[in-house]
């Protein structure tokens, strides 16, 4: 057993991933962080919070790790991930009901529309490399995903990329899910991690959670838990 450390965990306040559920945490990535760190040994609290505010506290190590995120040089340079992939998650494009915007995967034909993104939130390598370079001329910053959708239903912005679960459930939650629609094809599909601050040692959690992980993929509970909370009507 690992002891009487409590491992401190943040992640962004999002359904269907980490969210709470009448004064409860709940979410699909919630539950398989309890179990596997169940299965460990190690304690942990999970913290949900803005994803801004979640990577400059795992940044500063005022927390231990963060989840999920993608695997990026910059992030890198102050995180040491974990080598299961968490998550693969789907990027894709979404815009009111009733807009004519399509997309046939060439990003720069949306160049001259209105983007809107969430603060310090990566969309993987395509999307976040079409940003950098500035290819979208007209780019508004949320804090998270509820902001944007409205953003988006008030004709603020034009389309919004995001992990399709996220947004399609926010859309739920506010009860607007008729009024988005989902643009195909998809961005891409990024793989999705836990990681730790690297101004600790964490090798040995990292151990741990990598082979409780593969047993939870392998027993079946991974699947279970996804499909509790995804599983269709």
């Amino acid at each position: 057993m690992a002891g009487a450390q409590t491992l401190v965990l943040a992640a962004a306040d999002s359904v269907p991933t980490a969210y709470f559920d009448n004064g409860r945490q709940a979410g699909l990535l919630v539950d398989v962080m309890e179990e596997a760190f169940k299965r460990t040994g190690y304690r942990v609290e999970i913290k949900l919070m803005p994803w801004a505010r979640c990577l400059v506290e795992v940044k500063a190590g005022t927390i231990d790790g963060i989840f999920s995120i993608y695997l990026t040089p910059e992030r890198q340079e102050f995180l040491t991930y974990a080598e299961e992939v968490l998550i693969t998650q789907v990027q894709a494009f979404f815009v009111r009901k009733d807009s004519a915007i399509t997309f046939d995967g060439d990003l720069s034909k949306l160049s001259e529309l209105r983007i809107g993104i969430i603060n310090q939130t990566s969309y993987g390598p395509r999307f976040d490399s079409a940003l950098k370079k500035g290819l979208f001329k007209k780019v508004d910053t949320a804090h998270n995903a509820p902001s944007n959708v409205q953003k988006l239903l008030r004709d603020r912005i034009d389309v919004i990329p995001s992990y399709r679960h996220v947004v399609l459930d926010t859309a739920r939650t506010l009860g607007v899910a008729e009024g988005i629609k989902e643009l195909s094809p998809a961005i891409e599909a990024i793989p999705s991690y836990l990681a730790f601050s690297n101004k600790r040692d964490y090798t040995k959690v990292i151990g741990a959670f990598n082979k409780a992980l593969r047993a939870m993929k392998k027993d079946g509970t991974y699947d279970a838990i996804f499909n509790k909370y995804l599983a269709g009507p």
